[in-house]
């Protein structure tokens, strides 16, 4: 994941929202696994673990353990298991373990509960919600949609084939502003063709900002 302070810094001063939450310690995986499921759900986020509710940088108890969990709750209390970007970034001196979830191409995905249960979650705001039938339904369908592509949009799937075909997305420069210059189109025009591919599953985004790279699913 590609996020330096100055950037962890801009988004703290954003708030708590759909796309970010904070926490000053770690959660129980119960509560942490609804959070992942809920951005893989709707449209991603960021979690960040050593910020007060209020936006104040504490710093994450035991950073290096604290990455490992959620890393593991990530894989096994989540269903299916779910891929996140893991980060540790020094803020005021102080280490913020950084979580990013990309919105799944596997979606729904469900918390397993300490009874083992599962629970499909989507973001509402700040909060994460129960998903009931007509949710669950419209997330399948989002993901499953097979409408026919567009000229603009099976230019940027062949191009951030040809981008990330020699390493990851999270090192390439397959993002919306590299696009443009390779194609001279306007980014207005580019960034909403690409939310659109990623909301149908055939993108995944890594990062966030302009430097937010894609790749296919898979």
């Amino acid at each position: 994941m590609n996020l330096d302070a100055a950037e962890l810094a801009a988004r703290i001063a954003e708030g708590e929202g759909r796309s970010l939450e904070f926490k000053r310690g770690l959660p129980r995986p119960e509560k942490l696994a609804r959070t992942l499921a809920a951005f893989a759900n709707t449209r991603g986020g960021l979690l960040l673990i050593g910020i007060g509710d209020r936006g104040e940088v504490f710093g994450a108890p035991r950073p290096r353990a604290t990455l490992a969990s959620v890393r593991e709750i990530a894989e096994h209390s989540i269903e299916p298991p779910l891929k996140v970007e893991l980060a540790l970034v020094e803020l005021d001196g102080k280490p913020i373990v950084c979580c990013s979830t990309p919105l799944s191409p596997l979606r729904p995905h469900a918390a397993i509960g300490v009874d083992g249960e599962r629970e499909v979650v989507t973001r509402s705001g700040s909060s994460n919600r129960a998903a009931d039938g007509p949710t669950r339904r419209a997330i399948v369908e989002q993901r499953t949609n097979k409408r026919s592509l567009d000229a603009l949009e099976k230019r940027i799937l062949e191009w951030v084939d040809e981008r990330t075909r020699r390493g990851s997305a999270t090192t390439s420069d397959a993002t919306v502003g590299a696009f443009c210059a390779a194609a001279n189109i306007g980014k207005q025009r580019a960034r909403r063709a690409f939310v659109e591919l990623e909301r149908a599953g055939l993108l995944v985004g890594h990062g966030f900002g302009a430097r937010r790279a894609f790749s296919r699913p898979g």
